[in-house]
């Protein structure tokens, strides 16, 4: 890096501070010599030193060259400049124009007394004023306009000052009496101006004038002399006149006080003033750099009313308008018209209905239009919405699955998607004239016609209005203030949106292809659910499916944890995701479900809730049945003890009782079977069967059962007798 005359050089401390600076004011590159002066030392005096040396420590880094001159300020047009400067500064020039040309004699030490000692003799000046000026002229880069005067150093700028008189344009008072001037604006009075100011003035939504203030001001105690009760009301009686400060002291001092930033920020708030008041420098288009980078997405209530498609006498209210407009290119490239909403379900439509072919889209409502009139069906790097929808759990399967990344505006700053927000704007002021049931609220008067009452648009003919609409705009408007840059204005691209688009797609996009399913699969709600040997369980409902269980998801004794997806709009199926969100499977509902079939989620949330309702309402009865059995129960129970109590043989033991079951079943059987036949055509009433050991005189003989050994000897006796 070479070096040139007037090149500055800045020296730093090992602590990286600025040590030094030098400005270079000749230079002898034979005799390998250059003279400086420091800029920053006010006694400083040109110093010769080794050009080869200053050069090394330049390549080393030791001193850096400054990219810009810190004098320019004085490189001043001579419009620009008052009288007094021009004089100060040519009587100043003619003091040392003879000599600051006499290099490099002047830069020796011996040669430069002489030299000085000689102008000061002829010019008449001190040897002081010419070392001023020279310096001047060496520091500031050997300019005339480096010996201006100083004049915008004087008076301590930014600094407060405390006059003893007062200051600026006598009152008129002072025509009748010069004591009736005004008050001096001292310490005191700035801090009463300050705290008024800050309670009254800057007073965020109040947007209290100067006036105002100024009369609060006086209401205060420190221009009060006494008070008086005017009307029932204490009124306090101020000093004269003369003796408090004016209203235009309040206003200059406010106006050289408080910048106009800090008072917009205070009474407006910050969130307005960047909204309404922030400086508009750059351009939003140019946020992002080529087609599908980022995707503004916003919703409006449309400003029109709507009649029902089966009956037009019905009115069915204001549509909501979803609307996804590429930053780039102002490409509309979704859309949803429809009753939902704002909310997440809205978005979810405006979403899908970006990545779907809108020659198929258009065909549902009759329209016939190429794939070049709207070639949208893709997902974008980045989507830009509101705060409100973007920020619930259920945008985060776009990131997670698609890749997607999602912004979200900070509260009330519409204004930073002013893309989108602008097409709103233009859809309804466009669309008005052709819409029976338009609002138009600044024609509503009282015994005028209601506009409610105009209403003959159905939804189907308001979204073919609006698809008409964007369609002109997205292949035939003309932006005028489409900030184009080299390249498309080299390639002679008109700033309509579809060439931009094609232009884009071209060169660079940040556009992806994305099936429709699979978006429609992350836009929906997901839910972490269990799958059982009965199935996949959700909401009181049983979903499964034949591929799901030929993989063994429902084996007895196995659960299984999963993610579905799901449409609360009607819940007849569910979607297990795979692959991270790029794939699913297909689960219906289950027979044993039935009952919630076709009905929505809020639907089979209502009917659980029904149930159990009931349920809980049936427990007064269920709860005293089951007292009345168990009472029951326990009677038959004491009625058996009591009667086993009283027939009970003590002398059999126990393995007499449990000798021959079988048999003692068989005669039982036998027994009850008699008493069951059936006899049909019988005329008399069934008798109910009675415990024979109940109501009966008649002395039973007790069966004895016998043990294996007496069988058996009873059987050898019938043998040798028989």
């Amino acid at each position: 890096m070479n070096l040139f005359v007037n090149n500055v050089l800045r020296r730093d401390t090992p602590e990286g501070e600025i040590q030094d600076c030098e400005r270079i004011l000749w230079i002898d590159r034979d005799k390998d010599a250059v003279v400086t002066i420091s800029i920053i030392d006010k006694n400083g005096l040109p110093k010769w030193g080794h050009l080869s040396e200053l050069q090394n420590e330049l390549d080393a880094g030791k001193v850096m060259k400054l990219p810009y001159d810190p004098y320019a300020k004085f490189m001043i047009p001579e419009e620009k400049l008052t009288p007094k400067e021009i004089e100060v500064r040519d009587h100043a020039w003619s003091c040392i124009s003879d000599i600051v040309d006499l290099e490099p004699n002047l830069y020796d030490k011996r040669e430069r007394f002489q030299i000085i000692k000689d102008t000061c003799l002829r010019r008449k000046k001190g040897k002081k004023f010419i070392y001023k000026y020279l310096r001047y002229y060496w520091m500031g880069g050997k300019m005339v306009n480096a010996l201006l005067p100083r004049f915008r150093n004087c008076g301590g700028p930014n600094k407060r000052k405390n006059p003893t008189s007062k200051m600026g344009r006598p009152r008129i008072t002072t025509v009748v009496d010069p004591m009736l001037k005004g008050v001096v604006v001292d310490e005191d009075t700035r801090r009463i101006f300050d705290r008024y100011i800050r309670d009254v003035y800057l007073k965020i939504n109040r947007r209290d004038s100067v006036k105002h203030t100024y009369i609060e001001m006086l209401k205060g105690k420190e221009y009060q002399i006494e008070t008086k009760i005017e009307r029932g009301v204490e009124v306090p009686i101020i000093l004269p006149y003369h003796k408090i400060p004016s209203i235009a002291q309040l206003r200059y001092y406010i106006r050289t006080r408080y910048t106009r930033h800090k008072r917009l920020v205070a009474r407006e708030g910050k969130v307005n003033f960047d909204r309404d008041f922030r400086p508009l420098l750059g351009s939003e288009t140019r946020k992002a750099s080529g087609p599908g980078q980022i995707f503004e997405i916003d919703a409006t209530v449309a400003d029109v009313y709507l009649v029902s498609m089966d009956d037009p006498n019905q009115i069915i209210g204001r549509p909501v308008v979803y609307i996804v407009v590429d930053v780039w290119s102002h490409m509309v490239a979704g859309m949803y018209v429809g009753f939902e909403g704002p909310s997440w379900q809205g978005i979810m439509m405006a979403i899908e209905n970006t990545s779907v072919n809108k020659v198929e889209f258009c065909a549902q409502y009759g329209l016939e239009i190429d794939e070049d009139e709207w070639p949208c069906h893709h997902m974008p790097q980045h989507f830009f919405a509101d705060r409100g929808e973007m920020e619930s759990k259920n945008a985060d399967s776009l990131g997670k699955a698609l890749g997607i990344k999602l912004k979200n505006a900070p509260p009330y700053r519409a204004d930073l998607k002013g893309i989108v927000e602008q097409q709103f704007r233009t859809l309804n002021v466009s669309l008005q004239p052709w819409m029976p049931g338009a609002v138009k609220k600044e024609y509503k008067k009282r015994g005028g016609p209601d506009y409610v009452l105009d209403a003959k648009l159905t939804l189907k003919d308001f979204t073919k209005m609006i698809i008409e609409l964007i369609l002109f705009r997205n292949n035939f408007h003309y932006m005028e203030h489409y900030p184009l840059d080299k390249a498309l204005s080299r390639d002679q691209v008109r700033p309509v949106p579809r060439e931009l688009w094609n232009w884009g797609i071209a060169h660079d996009h940040f556009l992806q292809e994305v099936h429709p399913d699979i978006v429609r699969l992350n836009v929906l709600p997901e839910t972490e659910v269990t799958a059982s040997s009965e199935g996949i369980y959700f909401e009181g409902m049983f979903f499964g499916c034949e591929e799901l269980a030929n993989q063994g998801w429902f084996v007895q004794g196995k659960s299984i944890k999963t993610v579905i997806a799901y449409d609360r709009r009607c819940m007849n199926f569910v979607y297990v995701k795979v692959q991270d969100g790029r794939g699913f499977i297909k689960c219906q509902m289950l027979e044993k479900s039935s009952r919630f079939s076709n009905l929505s989620l809020e639907e089979v949330k209502m009917k659980r809730f029904e149930e159990k309702l009931q349920k809980t309402l049936y427990n007064t009865t269920l709860l005293q049945q089951e007292v009345s059995l168990s009472v029951k129960l326990e009677n038959i129970k004491a009625q058996a003890e009591e009667r086993a109590k009283e027939h009970r043989d003590s002398s059999l033991t126990k393995t007499k009782r449990k000798a021959n079951i079988r048999a003692n079943r068989k005669n039982e059987r036998d027994k009850l079977r008699k008493l069951q036949s059936f006899e049909l055509d019988r005329s008399e009433g069934i008798e109910p069967i009675e415990d024979e050991a109940d109501g009966s005189d008649e002395v039973l003989e007790i069966y004895q059962p016998k043990s294996k050994l007496d069988i058996l000897s009873t059987v050898r006796r019938t043998k040798d007798h028989g």
